[in-house]
């Protein structure tokens, strides 16, 4: 399982050669479908802006090529269904890149519709600390290298992978501690020839090494700790847990 909240908090690319399959069916695979599936009348799901049929037609023989349940038949919006990763394509062309594609059922803390056809500088604005100086220079990047991984992470306080802003969220309760991290695995993976990249997005739900925890936390600047909704009330109540 993986634990990236040992490493600290930061919002550098990380980027890791990816070594394991980019797409995997687990014990949770029934929960994120119904979850799915949950999310499609209440949330704006699949998006597109400028994105040639070539590149969804290749994808979509990706996905199927590499996640051997889906229904070889499938479309990329029933595709995105039968897989418990999120994706999202992003483009480069003449200079510009852009956020082509979505199929985003559980969203950290974004909507999918304020994104689409943005660049990487764009779309991460709003975080913290995230220094993108030259968005096409680094997309172009992930279009042409890798396969690569990354990991993000958030402290949550029930066991709902979805964090679409539209929906409840739990904030900390100190009579009644309950602390998880959501862990949230990108892969970019590369179609040169095409001048794309895909982004593949998995969320996991783990128990957290609460001194782990309460470290990074502890290290977060006052900006950092707004944007992840880390209070003073938690960081408190892990210093007496540990």
């Amino acid at each position: 399982m993986y634990h990236p909240y040992k490493q600290g908090y930061h919002t550098r690319p990380a980027l890791e050669k990816l070594e394991e399959e980019p797409f995997h069916k687990d014990a949770d695979y029934d929960n994120f479908i119904k979850e799915k599936h949950k999310a499609l009348p209440r949330q704006e799901v699949e998006l597109k802006h400028d994105c040639d049929p070539e590149i969804i037609s290749t994808v979509e023989s990706f996905i199927q090529s590499k996640a051997d349940w889906v229904d070889p038949n499938s479309d990329i919006s029933s595709i995105a269904l039968q897989i418990q990763e999120d994706i999202a394509i992003h483009r480069t062309k003449d200079g510009k890149d852009w956020l082509a594609y979505t199929n985003i059922s559980f969203p950290s803390s974004w909507r999918p519709e304020e994104k689409i056809g943005k660049s990487l500088v764009e779309i991460h604005s709003p975080v913290p600390g995230m220094n993108l100086s030259n968005s096409y220079k680094m997309a172009e990047a992930c279009t042409q290298k890798g396969p690569f991984r990354r990991f993000v992470w958030t402290p949550v306080f029930d066991n709902k992978i979805n964090l679409h802003p539209g929906m409840p969220k739990k904030k900390f309760d100190p009579e009644n501690p309950f602390i998880k991290v959501k862990v949230e695995r990108q892969i970019t993976w590369p179609f040169p020839e095409l001048n794309c990249f895909l982004f593949i997005l998995r969320q996991y739900i783990v128990d957290p090494d609460i001194k782990d925890l309460y470290e990074a936390c502890s290290a977060m600047n006052e900006e950092q700790r707004k944007y992840k909704g880390v209070e003073q009330n938690l960081i408190d109540a892990m210093k007496e847990m540990n």
